[in-house]
This record gives C-alpha cells, sequence and structure tokens, in this order.
C-alpha cells in the first residue's frame, strides 16, 4: 500500500466562467423588481444622479421623436455581456458631444394622454399596534397602568396573540405584577375581540364569551376540549365524546368557523397593497394587442444643466470625473429601464397572440405554457422570462391576473393541449357543485374529469386538491 502525503503546491489555471459586472447586476435587478418597486427605484436614482432628469410634459412630444429616430438596441441584451466599449473612459470633448447627442436620451412611457398619469393611492390602514393604542389612549387610564398597557400591547405578535406566557411577561416587567395582571384585562377588552389571547383556541373561547356561548354550550366545549379534532374536522370523534348526534356537532361547527383564530390578522399590510397591471391586453377587430401600463414612471432624460462644469476652464480634474462617472451611470439605468420595458412588452404580445383562445372563451381556453417556450420563441434566456414576469400583472377581458397565472404545464400524456389550470378550475367547479352529504371521492372526481375530456390519474386529482387547499371527501362531508 502506497504511502499517502498531503502536499500544498501553486500552480495556475486558466478557466471560463460569467462574470457579472456592476451594469448586468444592475440591469437584472431592474428587471425583476416588480412596478412598484421600480417607482420607487427611479426615483431614488433621480435623488442620487445629478446627470439624470425627470423630463418636463412640455418636452415629451420632442423627446419622443428624438427616441424613435435611435437606433434600437439588441432584443437579446439582457443575456449578453456589455461590450467593452461600455466600461471605457472618454474624454471631456466626448462627454460634450454626448451630453449634446442624448439632450433628448430619455424613457418615456408607452402608454399615456396628454393629462398627468393617475395612479390610485393604497388606502392607509392603520397597524394593529396603532388601532389598539388609539383605544387605550381614549380611556385615559393612570399613568402607571397606561405604560402597562403599552407594554402588554407591544407583547402582542402580529396575529394579535401574546408572544410569551403571562409568567414569562411578568418577569422581565419592571413595575407590579399584580398591575400588568389588570393591564392585560384591559388588553383583552379591545377589539377585535380575542386580542391578548395565548392560542388561537383561547383567542375563539373569547369570541365565543362575547356571543353569549357559555362554558356549558357544546360550541365552546368543542372549541376547549377537543380544538385538535375540530382543526382536522374529526366529527365523529367529537360526536362520540360529547354524546351528541353528528348533526349537532356539524351545527356547532358552521358557528365556530366564522369566528377568528387570529384576531390580528385582518391588518396585513398585504391587505393594503395595490395592484397595477404592466400590461393591458384589448382586442381590436379580431386580434388581441398588448401595451405596456408604464404611465405611472417618470420620464427621464440625460441632463444638460451640468455641462458648465466640465465647460468652465476652473473646473478641477476630480469635478469632471465626477460628471463623467455620473453621466456614464445615468446612461445606463435610463438603457436598462428600455430594455426592461421592451422585453416585458414582447413577453405581453406573445402571451396576447398565444393565449386568445383563453381571452376569447375563459378559463376552458387556456392552453399549457412554459418559461422555456417564451423564451425561445422570443430568443431570451428562461431565467430571463422568469425574472421579467416576477411580480408582473396583466389585465385582460378576463380580469387581472398575474402574469404567472398564463403559465402552467399541460397533463402528462394528453400532447400539451390541456392546461393543468384548466383542471384545476374543473376540479374547483365538481367539488363546489357536489353533494354536501355525499362528497365526490378522488375516484369519483376522476370519473367526472374523464367524462369532461380530462383523462388524469388519482393521484394527480389528490395533488391538485393539496394545492388548492381543498380537503378529502370524509373532511368535506356535512352530517
Amino acid at each position: 500500500m502506497s504511502n499517502l502525503r498531503l502536499t500544498q503546491n501553486l500552480r495556475m489555471v486558466q478557466t471560463q466562467k460569467l462574470a457579472l459586472t456592476q451594469k448586468i447586476r444592475q440591469a437584472l435587478e431592474i428587471l425583476q423588481v416588480p412596478s412598484m418597486d421600480l417607482e420607487n427605484l427611479i426615483r431614488q436614482e433621480l435623488q442620487d444622479n445629478p446627470l439624470l432628469e425627470q423630463q418636463g410634459s412640455e418636452n415629451r412630444g420632442e423627446d419622443e421623436k428624438s427616441d424613435g429616430d435611435e437606433t434600437p438596441e439588441s432584443e437579446n441584451s439582457w443575456d449578453e455581456e456589455p461590450s467593452r466599449s461600455d466600461s471605457t473612459e472618454v474624454d471631456t470633448l466626448d462627454i460634450l458631444r454626448k451630453l449634446d447627442e442624448h439632450s433628448g436620451d430619455s424613457y418615456t412611457g408607452s402608454y399615456h394622454g396628454d393629462e398627468d398619469a393617475w395612479m390610485p393611492e393604497p388606502p392607509s390602514e392603520p397597524t394593529l399596534y396603532e388601532y389598539l393604542l388609539a383605544q387605550v389612549w381614549s380611556m385615559m387610564l393612570p399613568d402607571d397602568l397606561e405604560k402597562a398597557v403599552v407594554y402588554v400591547v407591544y407583547s402582542l405578535n402580529r396575529h394579535g396573540l401574546l408572544s410569551l406566557p403571562v409568567h414569562e411577561l411578568q418577569s422581565v416587567w419592571e413595575g407590579d405584577t399584580d398591575l400588568l395582571l389588570e393591564a392585560l384585562a384591559i388588553v383583552r377588552t379591545l377589539e377585535p375581540t380575542g386580542i391578548g389571547a395565548l392560542s388561537a383556541g383561547g383567542a375563539i373561547e373569547m369570541q365565543l364569551e362575547k356571543l353569549g356561548y357559555g362554558h356549558d354550550s357544546l360550541e365552546y366545549r368543542i372549541v376547549s376540549e377537543h380544538f385538535t379534532e375540530l382543526a382536522e374536522r374529526k366529527i365523529k370523534v367529537i360526536a362520540a365524546a360529547e354524546k351528541v348526534s353528528l348533526h349537532k356537532v356539524q351545527e356547532a361547527i358552521d358557528r365556530i368557523s366564522v369566528l377568528k383564530p387570529w384576531p390580528g390578522n385582518e391588518f396585513s399590510s398585504s391587505t393594503n397593497a395595490a395592484v397595477i397591471p404592466d400590461i393591458i391586453i384589448f382586442k381590436i377587430d379580431d386580434r388581441f394587442e398588448a401595451i405596456l401600463n408604464d404611465n405611472r414612471f417618470p420620464h427621464l432624460m440625460i441632463s444638460t444643466r451640468n455641462r458648465r462644469i466640465l465647460e468652465s476652464p476652473g473646473t478641477s480634474p476630480k469635478e469632471k470625473e465626477y460628471v463623467k462617472n455620473k453621466f456614464q451611470k445615468a446612461s445606463w439605468f435610463i438603457k436598462a429601464i428600455r430594455q426592461r420595458q421592451e422585453t416585458v412588452t414582447r413577453i405581453g404580445e406573445f402571451i396576447a397572440e398565444y393565449q386568445r383562445d383563453y381571452f376569447e372563451h375563459g378559463i376552458e381556453g387556456l392552453r399549457p405554457l412554459t418559461l422555456q417556450m417564451v423564451a425561445d420563441a422570443l430568443g431570451y434566456n428562461q431565467s430571463t422570462i422568469s425574472r421579467a414576469i416576477n411580480g408582473k400583472y396583466l389585465q385582460s377581458p378576463g380580469g387581472i391576473h398575474e402574469v404567472r397565472f398564463f403559465f402552467s404545464r399541460s397533463l402528462p400524456g394528453d400532447g400539451g393541449e390541456i392546461s393543468s389550470r384548466t383542471v384545476k378550475d374543473e376540479l374547483r367547479k365538481l367539488i363546489q357543485s357536489e353533494e354536501k352529504t355525499r362528497p365526490l371521492s378522488d375516484a369519483k372526481l376522476v370519473q367526472a374529469l374523464e367524462s369532461a375530456g380530462m383523462e388524469v390519474k388519482r393521484r394527480t386529482v389528490a395533488n391538485y386538491r393539496t394545492e388548492m387547499n381543498l380537503p378529502s371527501a370524509s373532511k368535506r362531508k356535512r352530517y
């Protein structure tokens, strides 16, 4: 057996790999950010770069004409490394020439009228803590008690439940523990009912008490003694334990189901988000057209106001270098936004043509579509398509959907004609229309889908149900 030795040595190896420059990183970031974030990114860049300006509405027509005369960028520019000339230094005369040439170099929206762009503002909703504290301030409590109540409010998690057991809450409280218990009792009187409970079950119990259900009621006993079985809808187990009929348990669960186990969730910030479509598809004659809805973005252009810095003989080389760097960044920023919008527009145009049956007839006309199919058709990389549709929305005669809605795989073995999303929609309709006392099993759902011309396996049906959060037949059954 030969001896093994660990040695160290130094050698040079030549390899090839893709190195992402700062420009490409910025371009990819601009490509994949949702429109709301892009708007903030543009405004931030306007503040940071003095060579970047927001175009005035009075110059918009002239600048759009200038844009139309420019040589279009490569359609595949997202997937290519910028040429070396992009990063080379240019002298002062070149900068002066470019400032003149690019005085109309701008990014302007492709869908806007003469009036200023209007954008709906998300409603300003209070947070959970603001809503609770507003109630506390209105009580005019003594200072020491008010301080304890505020402490308890800020000890709640985002669901409105206590983040710590009461004894741990007391252990870190520096004041009177009895005062803290009084403060907790006050918090539990605040709206929405259930705030300050220790668990989801406790929140439901508080709501039942407010509705007049006593501790001896079936509803209260189900929550307090059979919460696990309630969550799993084991109606037979609950009925046997309580010695009541299945129908009574079902009725009690129906009344419990309208209550809120997470009382603070209605203050989730996600409910305040305004959805504004990035692409609008409408019908012209017998075809569907896609346009980019980018009128809410500021119209960007290269500024000429700082030209005097380069023209002035008293300007230091350091100041001139600063202006040159800012010019290059501004030019690339405008170029990256233009490429982003062109990419999103081309994807919208492809969807308008490819999914025309959906826009005409609804969900049953939705065709299977993958990222790779779009990438092959438009000459992009699959990752580019994935980034471009990230967080984007499309408005069409069928409503507003996330762009990813139009991407779905075909059913195995059907030749790629039926979209899995179409099958899911039909599956949901079957379950909604089934007889509630005799829900359809997965095997019967398979038979119903086959009758509709959709051949799927029972395992596929079970997987689709899980994805759509639809319970099994035993849990859907009503008594």
